[in-house]
């Protein structure tokens, strides 16, 4: 791989890395003013744009949903918390429930199977998450911090000339999205259309999942140019 090609390619990871960590704070919090105007910013946007692609509208559906809630009222933002604590935390039962083990397992229930496969690859990359152990490990915020953290890893290794380990967790990443995240984002992402408003939420978290798609094979791309 030439200077050239990894230069794009650090572009890309960086984006990734800094898009990731995005999306684990939109989704992993109540909104506030200051985090829809740093999520909507033209620098947050421009690194969302780095994503576009003519076989994906899922870039440019994450650019227009943080660029219209950049500069919201309070009225709306007091709409968006209540949407928010809705579909994330009830107390009613969610229509959505955003953890793996609720759409993998027949329990429908936290900490099944997947909660424990999923820790075990947050172990391999030494990544403790927030609330361990008592919050859920497969939460699609902490995936989006794993994926982020994962990738700085990323990162640091193409940087330091380490362009093996660096595929190998691209590799990782990519097999980690097809076992605990593409298995289930989607219907996720289904179920939250039903959400009695559309403030926010509903729109954006049927991006987050085509995204995620997307970058399943968007990795594939990263990969063929490191080997070129």
């Amino acid at each position: 791989m030439n200077n050239e090609t990894k230069e794009v390619v650090l572009t890309f990871l960086k984006g990734r890395e800094y898009l990731f960590s995005l999306l684990h704070t939109v989704l992993g919090a109540e909104p506030t003013k200051d985090m829809l105007r740093a999520a909507g910013s033209e620098d947050s946007l421009a690194v969302i744009r780095l994503f576009d692609s003519e076989d994906s509208c899922a870039a440019k559906d994450l650019a227009q949903a943080l660029r219209e809630c950049r500069d919201v009222d309070e009225d709306r933002l007091d709409r968006m918390k209540m949407e928010y604590t809705r579909l994330f935390l009830g107390p009613e039962e969610l229509i959505a429930a955003p953890w793996e083990s609720v759409y993998t397992s027949t329990e429908r229930a936290l900490f099944q199977k997947s909660t424990l496969a999923v820790r075990d690859w947050y172990r391999k990359y030494n990544y403790l998450p927030a609330g361990y152990p008592r919050v859920a490990d497969d939460h699609i915020s902490l995936m989006m911090h794993f994926l982020s953290l994962t990738t700085g890893k990323a990162v640091a290794a193409l940087t330091q000339e380490r362009t093996a380990e660096c595929g190998d967790i691209l590799n990782g990443q990519r097999l980690f999205e097809e076992k605990h995240l593409l298995n289930w984002v989607s219907r996720y992402a289904g179920d939250m259309q039903d959400s009695k408003t559309c403030e926010f939420y509903p729109r954006f978290v049927r991006a987050v999942a085509d995204f995620l798609d997307f970058d399943h094979s968007f990795i594939n791309e990263l990969l063929e140019h490191m080997t070129s």
